[in-house]
């Protein structure tokens, strides 16, 4: 596992030359890849907002931050030695540290960042729980914080199989766990696509825990993207009904709905719900939800061509956005007031049938609304049109 370039902290160390004369050494640590992400909380907590929501959510990240901030500090006061001598003088600190990190990771993980020098704390951790364990039974030796901290660390490195076997290991050994210990393994298990085994871990977060509403939202998306329409709106409406409005899963829900609903004009109605709550979400945040497929379909079906264009490249980030406006502007989609033309290939922007100038462009036969120049512009375009053209075709 590799480390990124951004620096953490540092802890400064004394070292001796050769002639024995003592010289401080400044160590900088650094996240590892894919560890440390922006976290919109940090946002609203610069934007001075924090105050203006009662998502218990935000309450949990800060607590879970300041609990890692604890342990990781008490970390960088520990030399970063291995040597025996060492570890006996810092015992109980090393411990303390340790503990107190995976408990702010239990917490909240996107609170607990994983860095080089946690990694070497990890290995200081396992050499002190092992110090006074006979020699034949140091192989297979585990306490529950040694799994999770194992856990953490293999989670970080998208070791989804290991992560499994660790925290299958803590669960069948301890009783004491937290929701979020089933929480973090069903993650795993959605990541290696054992969908089912996630879905049970998810129940019982809830048994465990019945105000961990977050896992209706997962459970939603999850039976959503199983084309189980039934169950995904029942816990979509357990999500909208227990669970915090200023979320981004909130959101998620009220566009996932206006999908679901069969009824056209209750199906509208989620979707301007979920549009106020963008509203509500960028006064808190400053900035909009980013666009999924979920959302992107919700505005396809619930707005006009042109509309919908407009709102999909406004919530694209910059770059890509001015990406698909110069290949928009090519195709001489955006220089017309309809894009969906009998003119016009609504993929390429050709006028005529692919190398025959004199014939026609192509029908979708499904909605009839919409042209293309070859099955190939047409099989191109067909993630961004089949929601579009499925509510077409039930008008």
């Amino acid at each position: 596992m590799s480390a990124s370039s951004e620096p953490v902290a540092t802890e400064t160390t004394v070292a001796t030359t050769a002639d024995k004369n003592p010289v401080e050494e400044e160590y900088q640590d650094r996240y590892l890849e894919g560890s440390h992400q922006f976290v919109a909380y940090d946002l609203l907590e610069a934007r001075g907002k924090s105050g203006e929501t009662t998502d218990p959510d935000v309450k949990r990240y800060q607590e879970a931050k300041t609990l890692f901030r604890k342990g990781y500090d008490l970390c960088m006061t520990i030399p970063r030695s291995l040597e025996d001598d060492v570890l006996d003088k810092y015992e109980d600190d090393i411990k303390s540290s340790a503990e107190t990190m995976v408990d702010a990771w239990l917490l909240d993980d996107k609170a607990a960042p994983m860095s080089e020098r946690v990694l070497i704390l990890g290995q200081q951790y396992e050499k002190v729980l092992l110090k006074n364990i006979p020699e034949d039974q140091k192989e297979g030796f585990f306490v529950k914080y040694s799994l999770l901290f194992s856990a953490w660390i293999l989670l970080v490195g998208k070791q989804f199989d290991h992560c499994i076997t660790t925290l299958s290991l803590a669960v069948d050994n301890y009783d004491d766990l937290t929701a979020r210990v089933f929480f973090l393994r069903a993650s795993c298990y959605f990541s290696t696509n054992q969908l089912d085994l996630g879905i049970k871990d998810l129940e019982k977060s809830l048994e465990l825990d019945s105000n961990f509403h977050l896992a209706y939202s997962i459970l939603g998306s999850v039976y959503m993207s199983m084309k189980n329409r039934e169950l995904a709106l029942k816990n979509f409406e357990k999500y909208l009904e227990n669970g915090h409005p200023d979320t981004p899963d909130n959101i998620n829900a009220l566009y996932s709905m206006s999908l679901l609903l069969e009824q056209e004009q209750a199906a509208k109605e989620y979707y301007q719900k979920a549009k106020s709550a963008e509203v509500r979400f960028k006064e808190l945040y400053g900035t909009h939800v980013g666009m999924n497929e979920i959302k992107r379909d919700a505005i396809q079906v619930h707005e006009t061509p042109e509309e919908a264009n407009r709102l999909i490249l406004a919530n694209m980030p910059k770059k890509q956005r001015n990406e698909k406006i110069e290949q928009l502007i090519k195709a001489g989609i955006l220089n017309t007031s309809y894009p969906a033309s009998p003119k016009n290939c609504s993929h390429c922007g050709a006028a005529h049938l692919k190398d025959t100038p004199d014939k026609a462009l192509l029908c979708c036969a499904g909605c009839k609304s919409i042209w293309y120049c070859s099955r190939d512009c047409q099989k191109s375009d067909y993630k961004n049109h089949k929601a579009t053209c499925k509510k077409q075709q039930q008008k």
